[in-house]
């Protein structure tokens, strides 16, 4: 699918500046069809139940948030380039919802017009150790997953002596979309002899799973054992080290119990799996929390963006829950991988009730974040609409 070029992104722009300010009261901002999972069950809730009108801003012209053929929802397509750069600068008015960290801190400058700036989780992980320094303090609200983010977010103001953003208990709608879809998409049956399936979803960067070549040792392991191997990249190891995708692909491609896929929002594989294997994704809590099945942690290191996260009292939650949750094996003891997957699906009834517990206790609105969510954002435009 392609974009619509320059001049289509310009005139994307003028129609959105065009409109009246009560019609573009709410605008959300997408970077890429990844992204789509976590806005939809808002805007859901915004168009479908309270019948509010929402402005969808991609920068992909196969972003899902683009082609809903819902009256509620104006889409714009502004690319990546020039365009998104003005956008930023020239936005005036309502609420701004972003999943995009570091605003103001990179190439994306805050508007200097009253625009105000909400920013809406992608992931579970913690605020304070994949993020880099200071990555949340440009906006005006955040809607938090749980209680360590605002924990976090409070720490890192008091830390450097930021002022007070407000925080709002949102939750995470990629986790209750998998939670709704439980009952309507079954488990497969196994495959011929029984085989268990295991998806392998690993973080991104260059000492990651995949990056660092350990995958395919992973993978080799794991297929030799008897296993189904689904492979699922992050998309920025597509964007940023594809070559070690191919080689993997490559190598592996034609074995009967060998799969991969690259976009990571459709959710078949995930509720097909018996057991994720991943690092220091965020997808290992998702799945645990969701489905309730156990997540083997392959102990590459640490992906650290924030130098300073140990100045901060909380562990991050992607390190204190990963025993929890599941296993953790290092990566010079890959080849016990199959092993340790055959020992946590024989467990799989005390990881379910362990997943259910943390899920209450780390996850506010579980079931309900997109209401939540669009309350929170209806609420700060009706706000704004009433200075």
């Amino acid at each position: 699918m392609g974009g619509v070029g320059l001049i289509g992104e310009w005139r994307a722009l003028r129609r959105l500046r065009k409109l009246p300010a009560s019609e573009r009261a709410i605008v959300f901002y997408s970077e890429g069809p990844e992204y789509w999972v976590h806005y939809q069950p808002i805007v859901g809730h915004l168009t479908g139940v309270m019948g509010r009108r929402v402005c969808y801003v991609s920068s992909s012209p196969r972003d899902p948030g683009l082609h809903q053929n819902d009256p509620l929802i104006r889409p714009f397509d502004i690319g990546k380039g020039l365009v998104r750069t003005i956008f930023f600068k020239v936005l005036d008015g309502g609420v701004l919802v972003l999943t995009m960290t570091d605003l103001g801190n990179l190439y994306i400058r805050r508007s200097a017009l009253p625009v105000h700036f909400a920013y809406v989780y992608h992931s579970l992980v913690s605020t304070h150790m994949i993020y880099r320094t200071r990555a949340f303090e440009h906006y005006d609200s955040i809607l938090c997953c749980g209680p360590h983010h605002v924990a976090e977010l409070r720490q890192t103001e008091a830390l450097y002596g930021l002022s007070e953003t407000p925080l709002f208990e949102h939750g995470y709608g990629r986790l209750d979309s998998i939670l709704a879809a439980r009952g309507e998409k079954p488990r497969p049956a196994a495959g011929e002899g029984g085989q268990k399936r295991i998806l392998v979803a690993p973080s991104w960067g260059p000492r990651g799973l995949f990056e660092s070549g350990l995958g395919e040792t992973l993978v080799d392991r794991l297929l030799e054992a008897g296993f189904q191997v689904t492979v699922r990249p992050h998309p920025q190891t597509l964007i940023l080290d594809r070559d070690c995708l191919t080689r993997l692909v490559g190598r592996f491609d034609g074995h009967p119990g060998f799969a991969d896929e690259e976009d990571v929002g459709p959710e078949d594989s995930l509720h097909a799996a018996d057991l994720m294997v991943s690092d220091w994704s965020g997808a290992g809590l998702e799945f645990a929390f969701a489905l309730e099945r156990p997540v083997l942690f392959i102990d590459v290191p640490r992906k650290v963006n924030n130098p300073d996260y140990e100045r901060l009292e909380n562990v991050p939650i992607e390190v204190a829950l990963r025993e929890e949750l599941g296993a953790v094996v290092a990566p010079e003891r890959i080849g016990d991988a199959p092993r340790m997957a055959d020992e946590l699906l024989a467990a799989g009834d005390r990881y379910a009730e362990q997943a259910r517990r943390l899920r209450e206790k780390w996850v506010y609105n579980v079931g309900e974040s997109g209401a939540r969510g669009a309350e929170i954002l209806a609420q700060l435009a009706d706000g704004l609409e009433n200075r």
